[in-house]
This record gives structure tokens, sequence and C-alpha cells, in this order.
């Protein structure tokens, strides 16, 4: 097992020595981890990727753990077999690998994530809190990943076939690339539209121009705005020009926005910032995972990037 400590490999583009980048899911035996493999194989098929089924063995006293270890060993091998069995229906079964790791599943799925594709993982597992709607593991994972990593809320109306759309938070400060080729790569795997949303609010705009505001031209503050976001996805629109793209500019507080735009849609996506400490989510992005009733991607986003 790697500690979440343990430097990870730069990322390569499409392979990892020539063999594809995996879709890796972490599984725990619970409903939400179910609906997560059964999501991520549809998402291995889609994207012509293998899956890998990980699954991660803790232990309150660590002096009890070579005496338990062989029996619960076994026993989360017959679960991911079993698992993988069973997910034969949605990928081909050679295409599906499973591994028991020992130790803190965060530092085991952050770990992964320096060969993976993409990172799924459950909102919470058999250890969740009730009324809590993500864990604290798909919490940190999402912060520390090295890929993409999608949190599935713990409710499977979100798989439900009525579902369309994929929406995308663009911020429009030349940081979107990474987000926005994962969003058209979705859009354009899944068939469907891309709802691309720009959010702003005057709070941004600084405490200067606020004391002025009255005095302000908000509508061309808006086009500003509009124009922003026009610019940000015009070179993705030329790469992807079989994608139907939406645009919407809304003033107001970027989570409850992007929450409130993917109600019905099939996935939102939104970056993770780069600057602040290490393994923190920022503010907004924190609030989507919180909030959002769809599948949420979160995309890390360079340092170099813009």
């Amino acid at each position: 097992m790697t500690g979440i400590g343990r430097p990870v490999p730069e990322r390569e583009e499409e392979t990892v020595e020539g063999t594809p980048r995996p879709i890796v899911v972490g599984v725990d035996g619970s409903r939400n981890a179910q609906q997560a493999a059964d999501w991520a194989a549809r998402q291995a098929r889609g994207r012509a990727r293998p899956l890998l089924l990980v699954h991660c063995l803790t232990w309150p006293f660590e002096n009890r753990a070579a005496a338990l270890a062989p029996g619960a060993h076994s026993g989360a091998e017959e679960l991911l077999r079993t698992m993988a069995d069973e997910l034969g229906s949605i990928l081909p079964r050679d295409r599906i690998d499973w591994r028991v790791e020992q130790g803190d599943p965060v530092g085991a799925l952050c770990a992964e994530s320096a060969t993976a594709e993409v990172l799924v993982v459950g909102a919470r597992g058999t250890g969740g809190v009730a009324g809590l709607l993500i864990g604290s593991t798909a919490t940190a994972v999402a912060a520390a990943a090295r890929c993409p990593v999608v949190v599935l809320p713990d409710d499977s109306t979100v798989l439900a076939s009525a579902r369309r759309s994929v929406v995308v938070g663009v911020e429009g400060h030349g940081r979107d690339d990474a987000v926005l080729e994962f969003a058209f790569t979705e859009a354009t795997a899944r068939g469907t539209d891309l709802v691309a949303v720009h959010v702003w609010q005057d709070a941004a705009l600084g405490p200067g121009i606020r004391t002025v505001g009255p005095l302000l031209d908000w509508a061309a503050v808006a086009a500003d705005e509009q124009r922003s976001l026009a610019e940000a996805i015009a070179g993705w629109r030329e790469k992807q020009p079989d994608v139907d793209v939406r645009e919407v500019v809304v003033r107001g507080r970027t989570a409850a926005s992007l929450v409130a735009a993917a109600m019905t849609a099939e996935l939102l996506v939104v970056g993770r910032p780069p600057h602040g400490p290490i393994g923190r989510l920022g503010s907004a992005t924190h609030g989507v995972l919180h909030r959002a009733g769809c599948p949420v991607a979160v995309v890390p986003v360079s340092e170099t990037a813009g």
C-alpha cells in the first residue's frame, strides 16, 4: 500500500508504457460503491479503456492486522471477483482487473491516480456518516488525485436515463483547457450537448468598483463576461464541431449556480484550482461536491495553465 505522501510520477498522455490508462474505481462493498463501479464500467466501455477495481483493507489497530489479514484479504478478493463477474455484462471480462490494498484508501487511490485515465469513487462508503452528502475519503481523493476524479452521489436516480447534457464550469481566465477537454470528451462519448456555464459576481470586481456600483453599466459588465466565456471555448468549438454547445452566463454564487444548472445533467465538470495548500479544494468546487445531485468530475488544473 502506498501512502498519500509518496511522490508519484508525471502523467503521460494516453498510455503508460504502451498500455491504455485504466478507469480506476474504489469499492468497499457499499451500495454507493456498486453504483460507482457500474458507472465506471460504462465509462471504460465508452472510452475504450480497461477497468481496475481497488479495495482497501484498513485496520483500526495495527497489531490486529497480521491475525486478521489472511481471512479479510480472501474475503476482499471474493468481493472483487464477484463484482468483476457482474460487470462483465457491461464490459468484456478480460478488460476488468482488480486489486486489494492495505492501509489508507485515500493514499492508495491517489497513488493509482498517477497512471489512471479517470478515478471514480462513491460519495459515501460503508463508513459514511448519515446526513453527510459526501464522505471524507471522497473529498480527500478529489482534492489530491493526479487525474480527474468523478464522485457519484449516494442516489440511484443519478443514473436515470432521463438525464441529459454535460455541464461544465468555465472560469474564463485562461486556465480552462484541461476542464474543457474533459467536458468535450464526455459530451462526445455520450452523444449529448454541452452546457458551458460562466458564473460571475460583483464581489469579484473588488471593493473599489462596488462602491460605485450604481454608476456602472452592468449590462456592459455582463457583456464582457459573456465575451470571456465565448473566448474560452472558441478553440474547443473548432476542435469539436460536432458537439452542440450552449453558453450560459450567470451573475451569482458559483457553487449554487453550477448546481442549479446541472439539476438534470448527466455530469457536472469543474476544475480544481492549483493555488493554495496541496490537497485542498477550492470553495466553489467543495460546495459543488457537497450539493450536486449528479455525478461530479473534478479536473486538476495545471500550475502552468494560463
